[in-house]
């Protein structure tokens, strides 16, 4: 027996109050719970519907919703990193390379402006904070519209958590070298790369996420991403 749209906008309605506010978690449980339904229903039309949507619920877990969250957001978060990485790879292979070591020598040449090679790692510092308040930017634009959020585009938070980490660490190698070591061309360099690669790093999640983005827009075209 198929369910009708409002048996099926109850039981949406139904997951989300219990905390499932991603679309596209939601539209997964709502699947498994309208199978079971219209295996049941078929059996006995006379079903009380709410009544049996908060059977189906219990057979979850104690804790409702939360594991089965939990389990999807850490795969989702998991499959986020090693796409992102995947793609950074390929900055290191014919034809990326070329970006790569055009992007490192342009600052090379930008760096050697500086008399003092500090002066020119201290500025290079903002630019990582303004990638960090540029993904908590994005954050703030989807939560004030009010769209549906995915939680496969959900790699906001865990990701603003490493660009922020990766900043820290990156100010901190600067502060804490010496005023000679700034004079040693080999570890400005090391440290220049260091800093090509978060650039990169940032570009390939970037990449990911609208990537990402492409493809729930092909899954829900009626669905405002």
């Amino acid at each position: 027996m198929e369910l009708s749209k409002e048996q099926l906008l109850q039981i949406d309605n139904f997951i989300f109050s219990c905390g499932i506010k991603y679309y596209d978690v939601r539209t997964e449980i709502v699947d498994h719970f309208a199978n079971i339904l219209e295996e049941r229903l078929a059996k006995n039309p006379d079903l009380d519907f709410k009544k049996e949507i908060r059977n189906i619920h219990r057979n979850f877990s104690d804790r409702g919703f939360s594991k089965l969250l939990k389990e999807k957001t850490k795969s989702v978060h998991k499959k986020f990193y090693k796409q992102s990485f995947k793609h950074l790879i390929t900055f290191f292979k014919l034809p990326r390379i070329l970006i790569s070591a055009g992007l490192f020598y342009t600052l090379f040449l930008l760096m050697n402006l500086f008399e003092d090679k500090k002066d020119f790692f201290f500025l290079a510092y903002p630019s990582l904070l303004f990638v960090a308040v540029l993904i908590f930017y994005q954050n703030w634009k989807i939560n004030k519209e009010k769209r549906e959020t995915f939680l496969v585009l959900n790699k906001t938070n865990s990701f603003l958590q490493i660009v922020n980490l990766t900043s820290i660490l990156f100010n901190s190698i600067t502060n804490f070298r010496s005023e000679e070591s700034f004079l040693n061309q080999t570890q400005n360099i090391i440290q220049l790369g260091v800093f090509v690669l978060l650039l990169l790093f940032y570009w390939s999640g970037e990449y990911v996420f609208h990537q990402n983005k492409k493809m729930i827009k092909e899954q829900y075209p009626n669905v405002i991403v």
